[in-house]
């Protein structure tokens, strides 16, 4: 029925434009009375080219003069793309060409919306004897738009034009700004005497009472012409026509626009729909690439970075005919950490009044504390089951196999809570790391229940409880329990669904909206600096390693250049080279200091050991409440590899200048002096280690942290209680830290300087590209094992190491 209605509304627009234009004379399209600063639709790059950066204009177009006895030799058709246009016209045998470009003059937080422009017509074959139209236009505020646009065809006088445009409603906050547009156009010319003068006023009014119903008229006092417009904008279309009214001379057009852009469901009408959400990728806090060749980067399309996936909510979230997010079997992997930070973009959304809903065929522990966290509704398959129990790390310990090989470990650790090296040097889990990580568990596992407590009304026994007596092997035990809301199958769920929010319609993909909005807020530009993976010496791909000299120069850069007003250091990491760590801490400093930028810490899943150090001095921390951080301690590493050497009959001489020349051989045992050395060097380290944290934390002493450092491990919890972070919080937190900060009042853009924006980016299957590199002996190896050769390949040449003993990724649940 709707779809009928809206056939006859078009099939009107025709038929009143075709009793309007029964006859007229033609005239040149550009030259046509649209409101020179408000014009927002097809026609902007004749009327004022410097919008055509707005966007509004983008897309395939065509239009055609409504007269009757000659139709079909006057047609324009129009290509329009974000800062360029093309047009080509047909016109009783004639062709023409228009050709137009635009640009928003400067930066966002310099002066935003300030455009340029300029557009060039001429008969085919006589491009010297063109037209040039050139145009600025200037948008204050929401409410009001100036424009002056000049005409310059060869051999004859300019025309000049300022217009004025204003939304009345723009200070009403019950009304969008948009319904009622109200202009005023001048022209100074030589159009009606040999010198210029001031003619008389083009008045205008447009309406959009509906959206996607415009309706707008403008009368120039001067010719005594009405100018009447009428346009229907169903999704990504806009259909109208312009009609030119003086006495009896009429003429006009229709017109039809597709555009990339989707403009606002048509009347306000739209059948609430859900989001069919995908959520089957690896999420990071940084994407780094699997491969660089030159500029090309080679990214797993599998991984995203929580940032894509937060802002795909934001968007459902605006979109006005999205009303649920429907995700089915969704397994997102990733630390509990970023989950959190995931859960409270859900929170966001639902507080729109939207729901989320999830299809399981089976649930693993984490997806079922997120679901718990976030749904309104979660259904499962009838022979599924919920692996929901508690959580557990697990460790090996290398002692006996590298005594049977014949290599000994020295393992220099600050403190007895430093236990980054024991899976060497231990044969298994020493009674200091155990209380070390019971304590850590204890934190993350509270938090566990108070998610999953969020289900707590549905829940038919205490949270801890339905937590500890799983998993749960059978559908309707969950169901009975409350864990669940309904046991379906797959093919039931559009029934489920329409039963339970009264609709079931689908989609898997978010329009792109147009703006409506005439000025943008000035804005500040922070700068973020992701910082991913082990500290190391050197240079490495961001996201893959935080390299000392790759991190120091993008530190530098960023605190060298005036258009940034602060810092925000995203890191997920245990840590690593102290010597690096300290660097790229001296460059944050300089940042504080001679630059003047204020640095904020938003910590990911984990910001431990070394990468604490680097967060120490930072103005605010930031973590969630299951990021692993402290570890404020420091270990020392060495091999020894004699008996090994005696078992296979390899016999070494070594000559040498200096008693402990070959101090860090494999092949000869540790002296007592040499030992002790290291051991000095290990306890130096921490008490800088200690020192920096108390001058970066201003309300703990150096006391108050060796008491909470000696190398333990904290959760984000945890870590508020004993002031070694700020607040809990995700990136948003953060950004509102750096606001407090600096006193920005306006709106804050996040500009990622990590990442090289002029390479050329690929997504490809990582399974596939990798299956030529693996060898299958590792497949089998435990990841710790393969880690250890990670740890080996990047520490081989630190002496001292500030590197956590435990990862998010370490723990199960």
């Amino acid at each position: 029925m709707r779809r009928f209605q809206i056939l006859i509304l078009i099939s009107a627009i025709f038929l009143a434009a075709s009793f309007l234009y029964a006859q007229f004379d033609y005239q040149q399209l550009g030259w046509q009375e649209f409101p020179t600063a408000a014009v927002d639709n097809l026609f902007i790059p004749y009327s004022n080219p410097s919008l055509l950066s707005t966007g509004n204009a983008s897309g395939i177009g065509m239009v055609r003069m409504l007269d009757n006895e000659k139709i079909a030799n006057r047609y324009w058709l129009m290509l329009n793309f974000d800062g360029v246009g093309y047009a080509y016209e047909r016109n009783h045998g004639n062709s023409y060409h228009m050709f137009a470009m635009g640009t928003e003059l400067l930066p966002a937080n310099i002066l935003p919306n300030l455009y340029a422009g300029v557009n060039y017509r001429f008969k085919e074959g006589d491009f010297e004897d063109g037209v040039f139209r050139s145009a600025f236009t200037y948008r204050p505020a929401n409410f009001a738009s100036l424009a002056f646009t000049w005409d310059n065809p060869m051999h004859e006088s300019p025309l000049y034009r300022a217009g004025l445009a204003l939304r009345p409603f723009a200070f009403s906050p019950q009304i969008a700004d948009y319904r009622l547009e109200l202009s005023v156009d001048m022209n100074y010319s030589k159009a009606f005497s040999e010198d210029y003068e001031f003619q008389k006023p083009i008045i205008g009014l447009g309406t959009q009472v509906l959206d996607g119903l415009k309706i707008s008229g403008m009368y120039n006092l001067e010719e005594e012409t009405t100018l009447i417009s009428f346009s229907l904008s169903p999704r990504k279309a806009e259909i109208g026509s312009l009609a030119r009214i003086k006495d009896n001379d009429n003429y006009g057009y229709v017109y039809a626009h597709i555009t990339p852009q989707s403009f606002k469901p048509l009347f306000g009408i739209s059948k609430p729909t859900w989001y069919q959400m995908p959520a089957d990728k690896k999420l990071v806090a940084y994407r780094s690439p699997r491969l660089e060749i030159g500029p090309i980067k080679i990214f797993d399309k599998n991984t995203k970075n929580i940032d894509e996936v937060i802002k795909e909510l934001e968007k459902a979230g605006n979109d006005p005919t999205i009303e649920g997010i429907l995700m089915i079997n969704p397994s997102f992997s990733s630390s509990l950490p970023l989950k959190e930070e995931l859960i409270t973009a859900f929170d966001e959304f639902r507080a729109r009044g939207k729901y989320v809903s999830l299809y399981f065929d089976n649930i693993s522990s984490s997806e079922y504390i997120m679901a718990a966290a976030i749904a309104d509704k979660i259904y499962l398959n009838p022979m599924g089951d919920i692996d929901l129990k508690g959580i557990a790390i697990t460790s090996p310990y290398l002692k006996e196999l590298l005594d049977t090989i014949g290599i000994e470990v020295l393992n220099f650790k600050s403190h007895q809570y430093k236990n980054a090296g024991n899976m060497f040097s231990e044969s298994e889990m020493t009674p200091s790391e155990r209380e070390a990580y019971e304590s850590l568990l204890n934190s993350i596992f509270d938090n566990m229940v108070s998610l999953v407590g969020r289900r707590s009304d549905k829940i038919r026994k205490p949270v801890r409880d339905a937590i500890l007596d799983g998993p749960y092997f059978s559908a309707q035990e969950a169901l009975d329990i409350g864990l669940v809301d309904e046991i379906i199958y797959q093919d039931q769920l559009d029934d489920k669904l329409r039963e339970d929010f009264s609709f079931a319609k689908r989609t898997r993909s978010l329009e792109d909206y147009r703006s409506y909005d005439w000025a943008k807020p000035k804005e500040s530009y922070i700068a973020v600096i992701y910082a991913s993976g082990n500290i190391v010496m050197g240079k490495d791909k961001a996201g893959n390693k935080i390299a000392q000299d790759t991190t120091v120069d993008l530190i530098r850069k960023v605190r060298k250049d005036p258009k940034y007003k602060g810092i925000i250091l995203r890191v997920d990491s245990g840590g690593g080279s102290a010597q690096a760590s300290d660097n790229i801490l001296r460059e944050l400093k300089l940042a504080q200091t001679e630059n003047k930028l204020p640095v904020v810490v938003s910590m990911a899943g984990a910001a431990a050991s070394g990468g604490y150090y680097i967060s120490a001095n930072a103005d605010r921390i930031v973590a969630e409440p299951t990021t692993i951080t402290g570890s404020i301690g420091v270990i020392g590493m060495a091999f020894t590899a004699t008996e090994l050497m005696d078992k296979i009959n390899v016999n070494w001489s070594t000559v040498k200048i200096g008693e402990r020349s070959d101090m860090f051989s494999l092949t000869r045992p540790w002296t007592e002096d040499e030992k002790e050395l290291v051991t000095n060097s290990v306890s130096s380290t921490y008490n800088n280690f200690v020192r920096i944290v108390a001058e970066g934390r201003k309300d703990l002493s150096i006391e108050d942290v060796h008491e909470i450092a000696q190398g333990r491990v904290w959760t984000g919890e945890q870590a508020l209680a004993n002031g070694l972070v700020d607040d809990l919080g995700d990136m948003e937190t953060a950004v509102e830290h750096m606001r407090e900060l600096t006193g920005i009042q306006g709106e804050i853009r996040l500009i990622d300087v990590t990442s090289d924006k002029s390479d050329f980016s690929i997504n490809i299957e990582s399974e596939p590209f990798l299956s030529f590199m693996k060898l299958e002996a590792f497949e089998a190896l435990n990841m710790k094992y393969i880690q250890t050769y990670e740890f080996w390949k990047d520490f081989q040449n630190d002496k001292t190491l500030m590197l956590s003993p435990i990862m998010i990724s370490d723990i199960i649940y």
